[in-house]
């Protein structure tokens, strides 16, 4: 009974999630449930994008941080972040925190 923004990947309907954004490498063990995923959502209509980097394992953002292709992942993941924060937001319930301390 897990809520789609607890845990999206157990959904059979997408319709409703918030725009999507990840990336991964295709050496990636999960690359093609993550290609699926991001495919479920364009199909319900979510607006979702995936990047794929060569070579890139799971992880290799945080494993490798100092590679060109770690660094370009990261830049591209901060960017989408920081529009998404500035641009989407989901309602909350009444007596919610308004802020993360």
């Amino acid at each position: 009974d897990a809520p789609p923004y607890a845990a999206p990947a157990r959904q059979t309907d997408y319709t409703g999630l918030p725009p999507c954004y990840t990336f991964v490498g295709d050496s990636e063990p999960f690359y093609c449930e993550t290609m699926a995923y991001v495919e479920n959502l364009r199909k319900a209509g979510v607006p979702a994008q995936a990047d794929v980097y060569h070579s890139g394992f799971h992880a290799f953002d945080m494993l490798l941080p100092f590679r060109r292709i770690s660094r370009e992942a990261i830049a591209a993941f901060e960017r989408k972040f920081l529009y998404a924060a500035e641009h989407y937001r989901a309602a909350q319930s009444e007596g919610a925190p308004s802020q993360i301390l």
